[in-house]
């Protein structure tokens, strides 16, 4: 009798404990910083900041031809920290403009593709994801992207888009595209934070309590990044990136490159 008590007492201690303990949950919530084009020495500036609070970001580099050996040199050193080199086309071309310009698809591969992929690679670079250029796609060119080239592909998204005689505004907890939720999704977007939207710490952080509320990733995308007041419009304030990073370490998320989006078991 004695040792029947002690058995259950000895399971019903197991189940307490597994009821009071957070499960561990292999995908925590995030946030995943991309900046795009061929800012490259301006990028580099950023490395003290981002290892200050332990991020990490996916360069999408476009042009790669015309770097310097020493912003070549400066791209493998973000490697080193642990960044993702992405690619964003050889040309920076627009697949409907080339399109609407009579280009032949099949051309657009070989030249904006895999132009680009070839001379990464040669200089040691295998990038795996890509940032589509002016966020122009279609079903049907992601599909042979995703198929031959890319394991993801990343869109944008604002809060802010400024059409003739209206400005269209929505507020970053509602924009759903721009949280990752670890379903294999291949297709993405990140919410521009340059200037251009007038972008400010009380929106981002209202998106990083929704990724963790959600246990998702929230993704942005900036271009070059400002160290000193600007009105460059396609420029975002490298204040409000600490900010923001002030406030995902507060909050305890994570920081994902791309590629860990969807590789992450």
């Amino acid at each position: 009798m004695k040792n029947s008590v002690l058995g259950w007492f000895a399971v019903l201690s197991i189940l307490l404990i597994g009821c009071n303990e957070r499960p561990e949950n292999q995908h925590r919530a995030g946030y995943a910083l991309t900046f795009d084009d061929r800012y490259v020495e301006e990028w580099t500036k950023l490395r003290p900041l981002l290892k200050k609070y332990g991020a990490k970001a996916t360069f999408y580099v476009t042009q790669f031809d015309s770097l310097s050996p020493k912003e070549v040199q400066l791209l493998r050193e973000l490697t080193q920290d642990g960044h993702e080199i992405g690619a964003h086309g050889a040309a920076h071309i627009r697949v409907l403009d080339w399109l609407r310009g009579g280009g032949a698809l099949d051309d657009f591969y070989k030249f904006e593709i895999e132009g680009e992929l070839n001379v990464m690679r040669k200089a040691g670079f295998r990038p795996v994801t890509f940032a589509h250029v002016g966020g122009q796609q279609t079903w049907w060119t992601d599909r042979r992207l995703l198929r031959d080239y890319f394991k993801l592909l990343r869109d944008v998204s604002m809060t802010e888009r400024h059409l003739p005689f209206i400005t269209i505004r929505q507020p970053i907890f509602a924009i759903d595209d721009i949280y990752y939720q670890f379903d294999g999704s291949q297709k993405v977007h990140a919410l521009l934070i340059d200037q251009y939207t007038h972008m400010n710490r009380s929106q981002l952080k209202d998106g990083l309590i929704r990724a963790k509320n959600t246990n998702s990733v929230l993704m942005l995308l900036g271009h070059r990044p400002l160290f000193t007041p600007s009105e460059e419009p396609y420029a975002f304030s490298v204040q409000l990136l600490e900010e923001f990073l002030q406030d995902a370490q507060r909050m305890g998320l994570k920081s994902y490159t791309m590629l860990e989006l969807v590789t992450a078991k």
